[in-house]
């Protein structure tokens, strides 16, 4: 065989190397992106602009489904937010997530309640906040910029230096939902040579000492949820339904708050214990169609990824009643259990009687 014979098998193998390597990179590839996209699908959807100080009412939403959203007691977001019992709230409505001694306000009551009117975009005042700072403030006690806090939100800083929050987005360019980072440094006056700056920010600068005025508004609240007198505590508790437990429960998982129960497609799921729905819906992103009842003043049962729904908010259920029928998680049959005191998930095998 000659010189040129075997270096064109040389350049053949190599080039026949070069192939093999180059399948095995984009298969090695295409195996890391179907792991890396399975790793986000079993994290779950994340809320788009998802705000852990705040939150929109919208639509089919109920204070308690808006609680268990956020892992709160929802007798807190309503005192947070001065909403009394039977806990109406309405489309548009901006509800603070946050205790207000957190950002340094004071849990007056008198927090005000920020509406969006649906056909006008208009934003109202349903609520009148407390004063603001004595008129007797001097320029020189007025700062100039402040240090966002870890919790702070847009209306407690608002409240807090005595200006209206939209004088702040105005002045640092802030749209709603107004988040804020710890760190970020925020105007108390207008920006140089803009509208209300230089010679009259005397005048526009000056911190609010009248209630913000008030607005009729139009909009109807969502139908609260009534509850009829609860007990303090759950004497016991019956599983949902009948099945092996295919996942188990794990404080540090945010996948696994509760237990997945295995069974059959339309298998029906039953009342853990006795007491009011209070969400009956599939609003709730990761959840499906999805029950939550109220027990007791502590104690809240959930049931999702349900085929079909039985029972609608403000029904008072008793144990062993019927609520739903099963549907599927990952095309196999299950329920997803939880249970929550004061909003925040347990384990429900620690609830629950031992097979």
């Amino acid at each position: 065989m000659g010189d040129d014979s075997i270096s064109d098998c040389r350049l053949f193998n190599t080039q026949i190397c070069v192939i093999s390597l180059r399948h095995k990179i984009n298969k090695f590839r295409f195996s890391f992106l179907v792991v890396f996209f399975s790793l986000l699908s079993a994290c779950g959807e994340v809320p788009k602009r998802w705000d852990p100080q705040a939150y929109t009412v919208k639509r089919g939403d109920t204070l308690y489904s808006i609680a268990w959203r956020y892992e709160k007691d929802f007798r807190k977001v309503a005192e947070w937010n001065n909403i009394s019992s039977p806990y109406a709230i309405y489309p548009g409505q901006r509800l603070v997530m946050q205790a207000a001694d957190k950002n340094g306000t004071v849990t007056d009551g008198a927090r005000p309640q920020i509406l969006i009117e649906s056909d006008t975009g208009r934003t109202l005042v349903i609520e009148a906040p407390i004063t603001g700072k004595p008129a007797a403030d001097t320029a020189a006690q007025k700062k100039s910029h402040i240090i966002v806090q870890q919790y702070d939100t847009l209306y407690a800083i608002s409240r807090r230096e005595g200006y209206s929050h939209h004088q702040l987005a105005r002045w640092n360019h802030l749209k709603s939902p107004y988040i804020l980072k710890p760190g970020q440094k925020l105007r108390l006056s207008p920006p140089p040579n803009s509208l209300g700056g230089s010679a009259t920010a005397e005048i526009t600068t000056r911190p609010l000492t009248k209630p913000l005025a008030h607005y009729s508004v139009k909009a109807t609240p969502l139908a609260p949820t009534a509850t009829k007198e609860l007990p303090a505590r759950i004497d016991r508790w019956r599983w949902p339904v009948n099945g092996r437990v295919v996942q188990t429960f794990k404080a540090s998982d945010t996948s696994r708050k509760g237990i997945g129960i295995a069974g059959k497609q339309g298998q029906l799921v039953k009342a853990a214990a006795g007491g009011t729905v209070v969400y009956s819906g599939n609003g709730l992103i990761n959840y499906g169609n999805l029950i939550i009842i109220k027990h007791s003043y502590s104690f809240l049962s959930a049931y999702a990824y349900n085929q079909s729904l039985l029972v609608k908010e403000g029904e008072s259920v008793k144990q062993g009643q019927l609520i739903a029928k099963m549907g599927s998680l990952d095309s196999k049959p299950q329920l997803h259990f939880e249970i929550r005191r004061n909003g925040k998930p347990v384990n429900p095998l620690h609830f629950l009687p031992k097979k």
